[in-house]
């Protein structure tokens, strides 16, 4: 398997969830090993930033960035959409402090991606093959990583809520599944969230196009929910654009008990410095992510 691109440039814009500006994103083709590359292209001066677990600045409530003369917030969603459908190399270009969150989910990425078209590069694909267990706990959420010959994700919630409770999912993403199992899972919230978040001038571009509102026995969502079990596999959609930022692709199942952000960051950063549990290996014996623009269903 080789490293992989864009084969045209991405253009879009659309409102921040928590500045509510209209924002503008271009996403270009990089070159091999460069990574996903993000820049504040409003800043004057501003340089190119690789997204990696160390140059995380927040985990309140995104994933922001430290972009020199700048941050960009909510990375995850494009960051899922590029590592599902195996993107290894662009450079990001963000007019404004975070890249828009379009309908909640990553599936707008996804269809922009595709739009644009992936190519292959002249350069192996580098993948981390785990031989030991790796456990971060803080308090009762964990997340680990358990050595396996796939790429697996295993996710439980819990909140103290009637309508959400707990949910639990499984994908074994080798087999593919990514867009018709995650993509388009939605971001999500508490009315009483929500309201107190307005109250405090955060999550300014906020509403029910673009997260899905729990408000006691039900949604606000006229819609419905797309997925029975939609916010524990959005959870998953934010792990996975998350540990991207470790910039390979890896094998093994990852299980996860309520994890955030933070936590999700945490252990991307535990993963690469774990050196002793992982060798580098260049080709694999199977697909540590299924390729890149399969829409088979994935069951749980």
């Amino acid at each position: 398997m080789f490293q992989t691109t864009l084969n045209n440039t991405i253009k879009f814009d659309g409102i921040g969830l928590h500045s509510g500006e209209t924002i503008q994103v271009v996403v270009n083709p990089s070159y091999t090993d460069t990574g996903i590359m993000f820049r504040r292209a409003d800043i004057s001066g501003s340089a190119y930033t690789k997204a990696s677990p160390y140059t995380v600045t927040s985990t309140q409530l995104a994933t922001s960035i430290n972009c020199g003369k700048g941050s960009i917030s909510t990375i995850e969603h494009l960051m899922g959409a590029l590592y599902g459908l195996g993107v290894d190399n662009a450079l990001v270009d963000v007019y404004g402090t975070e890249v828009p969150i379009l309908d909640g989910s990553a599936y707008p990425f996804v269809e922009m991606i595709r739009e644009a078209g992936i190519k292959e590069l002249n350069i192996k694909r580098k993948y981390l093959k785990f031989k030991k267990r790796i456990i971060i706990e803080k308090g009762d959420k964990w997340i680990e990583l358990i050595p396996s010959r796939f790429f697996k994700v295993t996710f439980g919630i819990s909140f103290d809520d009637n309508f959400v409770q707990e949910q639990k999912a499984y994908f074994n993403f080798s087999d593919g599944g990514f867009i018709e199992d995650v993509a388009r899972a939605r971001t999500f919230g508490f009315k009483k969230d929500v309201d107190a978040l307005h109250a405090m001038g955060l999550a300014k571009g906020g509403s029910l196009e673009n997260a899905v509102v729990v408000d006691g026995s039900g949604i606000l969502n006229p819609e419905g929910l797309r997925y029975n079990d939609e916010f524990v596999r959005h959870k998953i959609l934010d792990l996975l654009g998350d540990i991207s930022l470790i910039g390979y692709r890896f094998y093994g199942h990852v299980r996860a008990y309520k994890s955030g952000h933070m936590l999700n960051n945490i252990f991307a950063r535990t993963l690469l410095e774990s050196t002793n549990c992982y060798s580098i290996i260049e080709q694999p014996d199977m697909p540590a992510f299924s390729s890149l623009l399969e829409l088979k269903p994935q069951g749980i």
